[in-house]
């Protein structure tokens, strides 16, 4: 069985995220390259030679560039100066640059603290978890599908919570930015994003950046997370959308 090389899963993965952050190029390239609002299954090279062709914007077409580098299938050959990450980057806007960044800082923090879990667990370097009866979360609870502000922090175009979004795009909806209680949220493991009572993903905490008075979450979604589907642990009644808590090790 072929199996693919896992840094090309993990750059394909990181460049849907992208991509699915941005729903408006997403949409403008349905008529052209095989995908779905997830972009769970991108035609990677097909996205290259759309960036290279006078259909969109110069924007779009740098976003969607940059996107299939990040994916592995840039453009190669006596035309791949003209279309480096450089060029592209300088093409873009401030909010497709906060996207990706966005992204790709998340991706980062998040490998960088897995690959430090594994090497721990084989002596390599000093990383402990101590064992834990239980896990310090937050819980952050989504709205209705809605435009995101004007100026977006994390540069996206909608919040709030979508049917049928995957895991990256709920996890770019509902990872920041909030008034939250920056010592809580270092000191938890978990988020969890919840809709209308309903836990719909949980992913790690890794760490968090800073957005004026407001916080966003650096971690990886977990779309296989037993906690995924049922009954909000933290529901309350309170007007305030995140909450904090404990729950058992074992979730």
């Amino acid at each position: 069985m072929l199996r693919m090389p896992l840094h090309s899963r993990h750059s394909e993965q990181d460049a849907a995220a992208i991509l699915v952050s941005s729903p408006s190029v997403l949409s403008k390239i349905a008529g052209y390259v095989h995908t779905d609002s997830s972009a769970e299954n991108v035609d990677w090279d097909r996205v290259a030679e759309l960036a290279e062709r006078n259909i969109l914007s110069s924007v779009d077409r740098a976003f969607l560039g940059i996107c299939a580098d990040i994916a592995g299938h840039g453009i190669t050959g006596e035309d791949a100066a003209a279309s480096s990450f450089g060029a592209r980057w300088d093409a873009l806007d401030w909010q497709h640059q906060a996207i990706i960044a966005g992204v790709l800082t998340s991706s980062a923090q998040s490998k960088r603290t897995n690959e430090r879990r594994l090497l721990g667990k084989t002596g390599l370097v000093d990383y402990h978890e101590a064992d834990r009866e239980e896990l310090n979360v937050v819980r952050v609870r989504l709205g209705a599908d809605h435009p995101a502000v004007v100026n977006d922090a994390l540069g996206r175009e909608r919040v709030g919570y979508r049917e049928g979004a995957s895991a990256n795009e709920l996890w770019q909806r509902g990872r920041g930015v909030w008034r939250m209680q920056p010592d809580r949220v270092i000191a938890s493991q978990l988020l969890l994003i919840a809709h209308a009572g309903i836990i719909r993903l949980v992913g790690t905490i890794d760490g968090v950046t800073i957005h004026g008075d407001r916080l966003a979450i650096i971690g990886s979604p977990l779309p296989d997370h037993p906690l995924i589907g049922q009954a909000d642990p933290l529901d309350n009644a309170s007007q305030n959308p995140v909450a904090y808590g404990s729950l058992e090790a074992e979730v």
